[in-house]
């Protein structure tokens, strides 16, 4: 069963990466919290007011490499992964805690952090 879960979570995870209002509205929790590699705090709403000034990409700017999962319950899980930005060559590590609300999966917290 994790590895299914996994292949959805990282399905959704992509799914943000393509900057569209609508799957950040629908996918963020309401009490959405980002520490984001920029080293700014960010709630949901935040995010949607800056998805307003960006168009929707056609693609994932990111390679997505180690992606792991851990449940820490039957509907919490903490997703880890690195990337590394297409266009600059920037590695992050990146870490999600998603949680299954009403039968569907919401990020609740989300954490970039630069690498060297």
């Amino acid at each position: 069963m994790s590895k299914e879960i996994e292949d959805i979570i990282l399905s959704l995870e992509k799914q943000l990466m393509h900057a569209r209002r609508e799957d950040f509205e629908k996918l963020l929790a309401d009490d959405y919290i980002e520490y984001g590699s920029s080293g700014r705090k960010y709630d949901k709403s935040m995010q949607l007011t800056f998805l307003k000034s960006r168009s929707p990409l056609n693609h994932i700017p990111f390679i997505i490499t180690d992606f792991n999962i851990r449940l820490l319950s039957s509907e919490i899980v903490h997703a880890t992964y690195c990337t590394e930005s297409n266009d600059t060559g920037i590695k992050s590590l990146r870490s999600s805690i998603w949680k299954l609300y009403e039968g569907r999966w919401q990020m609740f917290f989300h954490q970039g952090t630069p690498t060297k």
